[in-house]
């Protein structure tokens, strides 16, 4: 078999918010009695956005390694859009039920095409899988309720660590872990530079997921890449066949 161990991103990789970050801010506000239009909270969220990845992809952020960090990060980028929407100065009024809402149980959802293929890797014999993922230390638990723990070895979670992607040092504690060498070793997931070149870097293999309705762009494509666009295609690409 082409390789030992799989790692797999969680967000827009395995799981699915069932309500968009504007639309849980939006539904808070409108709880409260203060309604905004739907213009306007795509307005806010555009600003969000491009805030949120301008800081995510900042070179010495560390953010990511540290539960307080990531609590204060989804602080910021909900001020950010209340901001926009004239609230800023009551953000304190509106900032726990938002992170309440959006890390609610039932706030994400799987891809149809998960379950099927993990449980296809599953069945490969002497394959570990795990979920390496930038998220506070709760992303266990989650997985868990949404079923996925009986088909992973172990889930890795950057602000339980202390490290997080891209740095190989995240995924050398994955290799760690399974007692798997680099090359036996392969990273799926959405984002070009934090899940592909961070393991490449580890000395893993990485292959993108570009999903049609997902967060991924194609302006990630790169020579020498390999993508898939569903998690379907992974089982014969792990087995070699």
């Amino acid at each position: 078999m082409r390789y030992s161990l799989v790692c797999l991103d969680a967000g827009f990789t395995l799981l699915a918010p069932r309500r968009t970050l504007a639309q849980t801010l939006a539904g808070v506000l409108e709880q409260r009695g203060h309604p905004v239009s739907t213009d306007e909270i795509h307005r806010a969220w555009e600003v969000a956005d491009r805030w949120f990845w301008d800081e995510y992809h900042r070179p010495e952020n560390e953010t990511w390694g540290h539960d307080d960090r990531i609590e204060q990060t989804w602080r910021d980028y909900h001020t950010v859009m209340l901001d926009e929407l004239g609230y800023r100065d009551r953000s304190h009024d509106f900032l726990d039920a938002i992170l309440a809402s959006q890390f609610a149980p039932d706030a994400w959802e799987l891809y149809p095409d998960v379950e099927p293929a993990l449980s296809a890797l599953r069945q490969l014999p002497g394959l570990q899988l795990a979920v390496v993922s930038d998220w506070g230390s709760s992303l266990h638990d989650l997985l868990a309720g949404l079923g996925l723990d009986r088909y992973l070895d172990f889930v890795l979670a950057s602000g339980a660590v202390g490290v997080s992607k891209p740095n190989p040092a995240l995924f050398r504690i994955a290799l760690e872990r399974a007692g798997v060498e680099p090359a036996a070793a392969l990273m799926v997931g959405d984002s070009l530079r934090a899940d592909v070149q961070g393991a490449q870097a580890a000395g893993m293999d990485g292959v993108l997921l570009l999903r049609p309705e997902g967060a991924a762009q194609t302006d990630q494509l790169i020579e020498g890449v390999p993508c898939i666009s569903t998690l379907a295609e992974l089982p014969p690409l792990v087995s070699g066949d």
